[in-house]
């Protein structure tokens, strides 16, 4: 089975560094084909780990379909062995249905409704473990890139620096709750070109707009009990 490179792939390779995209690209390929992930924490992990969802979602496809056309595949040999033997249209179509079904009853709840023509439910992939098991740093970078739509796979030293003494006293949900603060707060106005880790993340900036951040939520929860 092949690779598809999809353009958002070769959007965010273009956006990278020139020295990065080899590994980077050598990457995806080799998790498509081997499951490997990048070890350690290369400044394009954050890019890695959104698309490469994308490439297990495209692999479960696959696999739904390859599935659905051997049930429909043993359908019309189930039928045409029947209409040799000399039964009729009705019997053949009715045996070939009940053979269809029981190679389906075999395959996940999911697969049987994808065979009936059952909607399946919106997918919700997890968190990858490679998101929870990395650096501090690195989950709030992921956690910017999701809410803002961006795709930052670097950040300034002085930035991880910053959130790696912090880590003690925030959580990543407290971050990103920070971040769509100032996202909403900036939105529309001079200031949203400061929507990026230099900014939210910096030294100079990042704790005041943590405890903005915390008192907009205080005040948002004391009236909510009065509204």
């Amino acid at each position: 089975m092949g690779m598809v490179i999809h353009d958002d792939f070769w959007a965010a390779c273009q956006a990278m560094p020139e020295k990065q995209r080899a590994p980077f690209l050598y990457a995806l390929a080799e998790y498509r084909f081997e499951k490997k992930e990048p070890k350690g924490s290369p400044p394009w992990l954050p890019t890695f780990i959104a698309l490469k969802q994308r490439i297990d979602l495209g692999d479960e496809a696959s696999e739904r379909g390859r599935k659905m056309a051997q049930a429909r595949w043993g359908k019309q040999k189930a039928q045409h062995a029947a209409q040799a033997s000399g039964k009729h249209d009705a019997q053949a179509h009715a045996e070939a249905d009940a053979q269809a079904y029981a190679q389906a009853s075999n395959e996940s709840d999911a697969e049987v409704e994808v065979e009936l023509g059952v909607e399946e439910p919106p997918y919700s992939p997890p968190m990858p473990s490679s998101v929870q098991d990395a650096p501090f740093w690195l989950q709030c970078l992921a956690a910017l890139n999701d809410l803002l739509g961006t795709a930052y796979t670097t950040m300034p030293e002085k930035c991880r620096h910053m959130l790696e003494r912090s880590a003690a006293t925030f959580t990543v949900a407290q971050v990103r709750s920070m971040v769509e603060f100032k996202r909403e707060e900036w939105t529309g106005t001079k200031y949203r070109k400061g929507l990026t880790p230099n900014t939210l993340f910096s030294p100079d900036h990042f704790e005041q707009y943590m405890h903005q951040a915390q008192a907009e939520r205080e005040e948002a929860a004391r009236y909510a009990e009065y509204a």
